[in-house]
């Protein structure tokens, strides 16, 4: 079993962007020594994805501001086997609006992908909200991407960035890696990309929590009911004693710096105790997992 371990470097931004903010959006970061220090020797490798996108660079001035405000950190983490990645989430500027909205084909995404790529190579990602579609991850493919892990299996979620509904479906992604379609983000097939879609784990909902994911998805007028019983569970959220479903070699997990409060981090501890424990499990960067779910192809 090889566990594949995400961070979100989300700084703080506000709901609605209009205006630079006040402050460091970058200080929620000083969180993670602090879980370093805590986890010692039992800390696993995480894929640490540093956000850059026009939401930073509006915000900050730069759109990798969120490596070289912290280049020290990120430094002493690559020697100590971790690796760093891109996250970005999908909003541009709208003049006529005065704030960002979700944009669901960007023209900065490449800008964003070269500033962090000068300075370390740019093979993973997760995107915002975990939203997928074609031309997005047809996008990071042409920019050498070599593994996503934003799908969801059997997830159908709702955000409200800015003033629209955006919905991040994935209710028909499978459990197990796969090279999406050029055609469906959501399959294998025709057109396939050359990226590895690793699907994040998925823990089973109690039988009131999958009626009440059913009510939402009839009030957002979606009639599917596919993967209904499925929960995605940070790794900084209490899982009550529970692992997730089998169904894959390579479980997906994420947090975010903002969520290492002190019952985060404990809730951290225990969650990576209880996958310490499992038997033969090897924790991964995405560039180890990818290389090999490639090598286990050729064979």
């Amino acid at each position: 079993m090889k566990v594949l371990i995400g961070c979100d470097v989300d700084p703080v931004l506000p709901a609605i962007l209009d205006r630079r903010p006040a402050g460091d959006v970058w200080e929620c970061l000083s969180r993670i020594d602090v879980l370093l220090e805590r986890m010692g020797s039992d800390m696993p490798a995480v894929t640490w994805l540093i956000r850059a996108d026009q939401s930073v660079e509006f915000s900050t001035g730069s759109f990798e501001s969120g490596y070289t405000k912290h280049r020290p950190l990120w430094d002493k983490l690559q020697k100590g086997g971790h690796e760093l990645g891109w996250h970005m989430h999908t909003m541009s500027y709208a003049p006529s609006q005065q704030q960002f909205v979700f944009d669901p084909a960007p023209e900065w995404l490449a800008v964003a992908h070269e500033r962090l790529a000068s300075f370390f190579s740019v093979n993973a990602t997760r995107t915002g909200w975990d939203y997928g579609s074609n031309a997005l991850l047809s996008a990071l493919d042409r920019l050498g991407v070599a593994v996503d892990f934003s799908a969801l299996p059997g997830n159908v979620l709702w955000f409200s960035p800015g003033k629209v509904t955006l919905m991040t479906d994935w209710r028909d992604c499978p459990t197990e890696p796969y090279h999406p379609s050029g055609n469906d983000y959501q399959r294998s097939g025709t057109d396939p990309l050359k990226l590895w879609e690793v699907p994040g784990a998925q823990f089973r909902h109690s039988a009131a929590g999958t009626l009440l994911r059913g009510l939402l998805r009839l009030r957002h007028g979606c009639f599917s009911m596919s993967g209904l019983e499925n929960r995605t569970q940070l790794l900084t959220d209490d899982w009550q004693q529970q692992l997730p479903q089998r169904g894959s070699d390579v479980w997906a997990f994420f947090f975010h710096p903002y969520d290492l409060t002190e019952s985060g981090m404990r809730k951290f501890q225990a969650n990576i105790r209880r996958l310490q424990d499992l038997p033969a499990v090897e924790f991964k960067t995405a560039t180890e997992v990818s290389t090999w779910l490639s090598a286990r192809d050729r064979s």
